[in-house]
């Protein structure tokens, strides 16, 4: 295999893609797109008998993602679901610091924030549940 193949490769199954298919001058990787946890509430909200399950099959269905690589030359040229790539390179540094922190402080000393503003919004959702119901 091309060793910048290679090195674009190690780089992409660092941010989580599976290589499908490799040969010496091409490969095929495969990831999900992320779930989306508010649209999953929402569904399981107002339809709450099939809504959720229903999301997860349509999310299996269609969240599967694929990325094309291919060298020529020195020059690897991409082709695919690059927007998902795109998102993950841009937060890597902001994730990496994230999981030194919750390594360095402990998971409550890191994450308070989120978990502060995650309880007040369930709070919020079941008082207007309350409230409708």
């Amino acid at each position: 295999m091309q060793p910048a193949l290679a090195t674009r490769i190690d780089r992409l199954v660092e941010l989580g893609w599976e290589p499908v298919t490799t040969t010496e001058t091409s490969a095929s990787l495969v990831g999900r797109r992320p779930f989306n946890w508010w649209l999953f509430l929402f569904v399981i909200v107002f339809f709450p008998v099939f809504g959720g399950i229903l999301y997860l099959v349509f999310w299996l269905a269609t969240s599967r993602m694929t990325v094309f690589l291919h060298q020529e030359g020195e020059e690897v040229h991409e082709a695919g679901d690059l927007w998902l790539v795109g998102i993950q390179e841009q937060q890597r540094e902001a994730v990496a610091a994230q999981q030194r922190a919750i390594k360095e402080r402990g998971f409550l000393a890191a994450m308070w924030p989120q978990l502060i503003t995650f309880l007040l919004l369930l709070a919020a959702w079941v008082w207007l549940l309350r409230q409708v119901f």
